[in-house]
C-alpha cells in the first residue's frame, strides 16, 4: 500500500470524526458522505480530499443491493467508451457484462448502464465541491491551497468527461446543451431545478475551474502520482484546448504536462499496464488489497480488459480484441504489434490451458498469477500528451509538429518518418497513433466526436460480430447518451423535450 501525504493525517482524524457520525456515516453514499454538519467548524482537507481520489475507484458507485459488475469507478465509463467506438471487439457476450454496450442496445434512458456514468460524474463532482466548501478561499496555507488547486482540477476533469458524453463536440457546437451545472456555491434549491447549459457555458467553467486550480498548485510537489498537481492540470487544460481546437493553448499545456516523465521503453510496453511506478503516468490510482474493486475479485477493469488475468475476459471468453482494420494499421516494425495476437498462439494457464483468439489483446496483463486484479490505474500519461502537442503544433508550426510526431513513433517504429504535408494530413497521422498507442485507455469514443469521423465497422474482412456490425455516422445519436430518467424525475429543470433524441439505428 502507498502512502499518500493525508493518509497518516486521515487515520489520525478518522477515529473523531468516524465515531461522531456512527453508522449513518458508512451507510451514506459514497458521493454523499460529507454532510453540511460534518463542515461546520472543520477545516482540515483530509477527509474530502482523500474522498476525491478514492471515489476515482468507487465500487457499487450506484450503492445497489446487487451490484452492477460493471460499476467499479471511472474505468467503467472508460472501457464502455472504448466499445462505443470502431477499434475494441467484445469477442463473446457470456455473462452480458459490457456486450450491449458494444451493440448499443443500453442506450435507453431508463436503464442502469446509463446511470452508471452520470452518477459516477456528479458523485465525483460532490467530492470537489466538499472540499472546496471546507477548505477557506482565503487561505495562505500551502497545503489547503493545493487542495482547493486540486478539487478544481478533478472537478473540471469530471466536466469535461461529461460535455463529451452528453453533447457533441466543441466545435460547431457551442450553443448545443450539455449538462447541468453544480458547484459549491449552488444553493441547495437549485440543484432540484437544474436545466441544461451550453457546451460553451460548460466549457467556460471547466476553463475557469483549471484556470484556478493550475495557480493554486504552483509550486507544490506531491509525494506520489496519484495526487493531482500542475502538470496534470496543463495536462487537463491540453486535453480541453484540443477539442475546442485551440491549437496554440493546446500545444503550450501539452509541452507543460510533459516535464518530469519518460515515455515507456520496451520493459515498460511489456509490463501489462499494473504499477503506477511507470515512469509515463503522469496521474493514477493505487489499487492494493484493500481496494473493493480489487478484494471483488471481478469487478475491476482487469478482470475485464486482461486477456491474461482472473476475470470475465478470460473466464467467460469475453475478451476485448483490436478490430482487424486497426491491427492491419500497425507496421510489423512497431513494438506495439506485440500487444495484440496475430493468431491463436498463446495459452495462458491461470485458468488451466487456455488459448487466446487472434487479435486478443496482451497490452493489459495481471498484477499476479494467484487471482489477485490489484492492477493500479492509469488516468493520464506523457505519451498522451505528446500527441496531443504534435497535433497541436501542425496547425501552427507544420515541421515542428512532424518532428514531435516522428521522435515520438521512433521509440515504437524505429522506421516511421511523417508523410504529412498539411496540418490536416498531420492530425490524421496523429489520430492513428492515438489509436496505436492508447487504445483501452477511453480516448477513441471522444475522438471519433472531436474530429467528427464516422465508426466504420462493417468492412472487408472485419472481426466485429455479426449483431454488433454498425456503422456510425458523425452526426448519428448514438455519439451522446441520453440524460438518465431518475434525473429527469428529481431535477425540474430538465424536462422530457430537454433530453438528447433517442437514437435509432
Amino acid at each position: 500500500m502507498k502512502i499518500t501525504k493525508y493518509s497518516i493525517l486521515i487515520l489520525v482524524i478518522s477515529v473523531t470524526l468516524f465515531s461522531s457520525c456512527k453508522d449513518d456515516f458508512f451507510n451514506a453514499d459514497p458521493g454523499d458522505r460529507v454532510t453540511s454538519e460534518q463542515l461546520k467548524g472543520l477545516t482540515d482537507p483530509a477527509p474530502f480530499v482523500n474522498a476525491m481520489y478514492s471515489y476515482m475507484i468507487q465500487y457499487n458507485g450506484l450503492g445497489l443491493s446487487s451490484v452492477s459488475h460493471n460499476d467499479f469507478g471511472y474505468m467503467s465509463t472508460v472501457l464502455a467508451s472504448e466499445l462505443w467506438g470502431q477499434d475494441m471487439v467484445q469477442y463473446g457476450s457470456k455473462y452480458g457484462w459490457f456486450y450491449p454496450d458494444y451493440k448499443y442496445s443500453n442506450r435507453g434512458y431508463q436503464l442502469t448502464d446509463m446511470l452508471i456514468h452520470w452518477t459516477f460524474f456528479y458523485k465525483l463532482i460532490k467530492t470537489t465541491n466538499d472540499v472546496l466548501s471546507a477548505v477557506p478561499a482565503n487561505t495562505e496555507n500551502a497545503d489547503l491551497k493545493a487542495a482547493r488547486g486540486e478539487a478544481y482540477g478533478i472537478r473540471a476533469f469530471a466536466y469535461l468527461n461529461l460535455v463529451e458524453l452528453y453533447q457533441f463536440t466543441y466545435k460547431g457546437n457551442e450553443d448545443k446543451l450539455a449538462v447541468p451545472i453544480i458547484t459549491e456555491a449552488t444553493p441547495s434549491e437549485q440543484v432540484t431545478n437544474n436545466p441544461r447549459v451550453k457546451v460553451s457555458e460548460v466549457y467556460a467553467q471547466i476553463i475557469a475551474d483549471l484556470t484556478k486550480g493550475y495557480e493554486l498548485t504552483a509550486g507544490f510537489v506531491r509525494t506520489n502520482n496519484t495526487i493531482v498537481d500542475q502538470r496534470v492540470i496543463a495536462g487537463f487544460l491540453a486535453r480541453t484546448y484540443l477539442n475546442m481546437e485551440n491549437w496554440a493553448q493546446a500545444a503550450k499545456y501539452a509541452a507543460e504536462a510533459q516535464v518530469g516523465f519518460s515515455v515507456m521503453d520496451s520493459k515498460w510496453l511489456n509490463e501489462g499496464f499494473v504499477s503506477l511506478t511507470n515512469p509515463s503516468w503522469m496521474w493514477a490510482s493505487d489499487v492494493n488489497d484493500q481496494s473493493a474493486i480489487a478484494t471483488s475479485g471481478i469487478v475491476n477493469y482487469t478482470s475485464h480488459i486482461s486477456s491474461t488475468a482472473y476475470g470475465y475476459s478470460l473466464a467467460g471468453a469475453m475478451y476485448k480484441n483490436i478490430s482487424s482494420d486497426l491491427y492491419a494499421k500497425i507496421p510489423a516494425t512497431d513494438i506495439r504489434k506485440s500487444w495484440w495476437l496475430a493468431a491463436n498462439t498463446k495459452t495462458v494457464t491461470v485458468l488451466g490451458n487456455v488459448t487466446l483468439p487472434k487479435y486478443a489483446n496482451l497490452k493489459f496483463g495481471y498484477y499476479d498469477m494467484d487471482g489477485n486484479n490489484f492492477n493500479d490505474l492509469c488516468y493520464m500519461r506523457v505519451e498522451e500528451m505528446i500527441l496531443i502537442e504534435a497535433e497541436a503544433l501542425g496547425f501552427t508550426n507544420l515541421a515542428a509538429g512532424k518532428a514531435k510526431l516522428e521522435a515520438f513513433v521512433k521509440t515504437r517504429q524505429p522506421d516511421f518518418v511523417s508523410k504529412a504535408t498539411s496540418a490536416a494530413e498531420l492530425q490524421q497521422e496523429v489520430w492513428v497513433q492515438r489509436r496505436i498507442e492508447l487504445w483501452g485507455e477511453g480516448f477513441a469514443f471522444n475522438d471519433l466526436k472531436r474530429l467528427k469521423k464516422a465508426s466504420i465497422r462493417n468492412y472487408t474482412g472485419t472481426n466485429h460480430k455479426a449483431d454488433a456490425l454498425f456503422d456510425l455516422q458523425p452526426t448519428s445519436n448514438f455519439f451522446n447518451l441520453l440524460i438518465p430518467r431518475s434525473e429527469i424525475q428529481n431535477n425540474k429543470g430538465i424536462g422530457e423535450a430537454d433530453n438528447n433524441p433517442i437514437p435509432v439505428m
